[in-house]
Order: structure tokens, then sequence, then C-alpha cells
């Protein structure tokens, strides 16, 4: 079974092929995610990333997937875990408290002057390039050949996916997102 970990950083996972572009967090394989995937068609069992596509806008988005696409086994998964502009935004505007309170207990960057818009303005900047809602995501994975289905923390279709998130709903404000390949 072949299980791919894109954008592995210092968090790999034991028994897969942990990509990243950074060595220093000593994956198996280094490469650019925006570039074409040093990997076979049809290779892939389960692909999983975690907080790496936001570091890509729609066009780059949309290449990428179409590479977990190509590498996908025709009853493979890709697993994909982001922030969720979406519900970010509601939290802003909703329960500002609980905002500040994920942040300074899971990022830790100072903000400023203490406010949920700081928050704001800290997350947009720092969280990637380009932040994503299920629709936005959806529809750009459609192009890619790809149906999304949201998913729950630490459940998946493919069992070596389950328990992996390294993200929590409650310290979090992520989506778990479950792409297989079209059938034409």
């Amino acid at each position: 079974m072949t299980l791919v970990n894109f954008g592995s950083g210092p968090y790999p996972l034991a028994g897969w092929i942990n990509v990243d572009l950074d060595a220093a967090g000593r994956p198996e394989v280094v490469a650019d995610l925006a570039r074409a995937l040093p990997f076979a068609d049809g290779c892939a069992d389960a692909i999983f990333t975690e907080d790496f596509v936001a570091q890509l806008e729609p066009d780059a988005l949309a290449y990428f997937l179409a590479e977990c696409r190509r590498m996908l086994k025709p009853a493979g998964t890709l697993r994909v875990l982001t922030p969720d502009l979406r519900r970010f935004a509601r939290t802003y505007l909703d329960d500002p408290e609980h905002l500040i309170r994920l942040w300074t207990t899971a990022v830790g960057v100072p903000l400023p002057s203490g406010t949920a818009g700081d928050v704001l303005n800290l997350g947009m900047k720092l969280a990637g390039r380009w932040q994503y809602d299920v629709e936005s995501f959806t529809r750009i994975a459609a192009r890619a050949g790809l149906d999304t289905v949201v998913s729950a923390y630490g459940e998946s279709r493919h069992p070596a996916m389950r328990g992996i998130d390294l993200r929590k709903p409650d310290e979090a404000i992520s989506m778990y997102l479950e792409c297989t390949p079209r059938v034409a």
C-alpha cells in the first residue's frame, strides 16, 4: 500500500512517504508541491495533507489537486485539512472571545491589541496565501477530476487516515475534506 503525506514538515507519519520542500524535517522526498509531483500515475492508495493547501492560490491549488488525482489509484482517497474561511469569519462575527482563546492557546503569536480583529488580520496574513471554504475548494477539486465530501475529525473512508489529524475541532478552525477520483 502506498501512502503519501504532502507538506509533512516537522510532523512525518510513520509508514508513509513524507514529502516536503524543507529538508530540515527529514522527509523521504524533498519536492516543491506547486510543481509536477515526482510520483507515477495511479501509484497512491491514500494521500494526506494538513495545513498545506492554504499556501496555494486557486490556480496552483487546481494544479496540485490534478497532480494528486493523477497519482491516486481509482479507489484512492485524498484527505485535506485546511483552515475553513467560512468558520473563521463566522467565529470572528459570532464568538470573538472564542477566536481569541483559540489563537492564544493554539497559535501563540502575540496580538497587537488583544482583539478578534487582530486574530482575523494575523490569521489571514500568517495562515497562507489563500483561504478556502468548502464551496470554493469543492469547485476547484471538481475541475481537477475529484469529488469532495466533508469528513469529520479523525474519521476517514480510508483506514490508514483514521486518527492522524493533528488539528482538533476545538483547537482550530479547520475543515476536514476527502476527495476521490471522479469516475468518468
